[in-house]
């Protein structure tokens, strides 16, 4: 279950024995805006598209309705992409559903908004000396696009944002540790921040770093396969990270 928001700020006199944190880093889709909602129909609708051009034979309404069949079963494209396809009977199956995942990770953007309390917080982090960074993964290209639709590539609490590929040119680890050793910090003053167990939660855990899950979005319904994919803390929403037992930066200092 999501842990509850904290009630009350913790008293200088126990701030002073929590975990501080000098750099947040945070995930993109599902963390600091809802992708779920914003882009994830959108994103199959032109992936289904795609697989009727590469030769499977259906309306594209079809194929859209029996992805969502299979995200709700599982929501890895690993799964939906083949099963689709065999449920449909294509014989060119690898071409297929790379046709699928290009177009799934390609969908074009359009207007994006933020979660209410992703400014808030990341505001809220510069404002104490606390270092924003963003890891996002897809298609760099349209991640760009994403970060820019959403105002993130001009927002001044955030430091720099690095952009993870499918083709592990840059993984989600590898940006963290970039992110560490930019900064000269021990891995326990880095906290990470998204949606997803088996990405961004295993790859801080497995760096030594802080992790919280937002426990919503595409995939909600993911749990984790081992300890190393259990998040630190689990929230409901972002705006929720404010009240969890750390020290953020120059609170920290300051009440030593």
């Amino acid at each position: 279950m999501p842990d509850k928001p904290q009630k009350s700020k913790p008293t200088r006199k126990l701030a002073a024995h929590l975990p501080v944190i000098r750099c947040v880093i945070f995930d993109l889709d599902d963390t600091l805006y809802d992708c779920f909602v914003q882009r994830m129909r959108a994103a199959h609708r032109y992936a289904a598209a795609a697989m009727v051009k590469a030769g499977l034979r259906a309306k594209v309404n079809a194929v859209y309705r029996a992805r969502l069949r299979a995200f709700r079963r599982d929501p890895m494209l690993r799964h939906i992409d083949p099963e689709v396809a065999r449920n449909f009977h294509v014989t060119n199956l690898e071409v297929v559903t790379a046709a699928a995942r290009e177009a799934y990770f390609n969908c074009p953007v359009g207007n994006l908004k933020l979660f209410r309390g992703s400014l808030p917080l990341l505001r809220f982090l510069a404002r104490r000396g606390v270092r924003n960074f963003i890891v996002s993964f897809g298609e760099p290209a349209i991640q760009r696009r994403k970060v820019a639709a959403l105002g993130l590539d001009r927002e001044p609490s955030v430091e720099k944002i690095y952009y993870a590929d499918r083709e592990n040119v840059l993984t989600k680890e590898a940006a963290f540790r970039k992110i560490q050793k930019r900064l000269r910090l021990k891995p326990d003053q880095v906290l990470i921040v998204g949606d997803r167990p088996a990405r961004e939660i295993r790859a801080g855990n497995d760096l030594g770093m802080h992790t919280v899950r937002v426990h919503r979005g595409e995939f909600k319904s993911q749990m984790p396969v081992d300890r190393s994919e259990e998040p630190g803390h689990v929230v409901a929403t972002i705006s929720q990270v404010r009240n969890l037992p750390f020290a953020w930066g120059k609170e920290a200092r300051s009440n030593r």
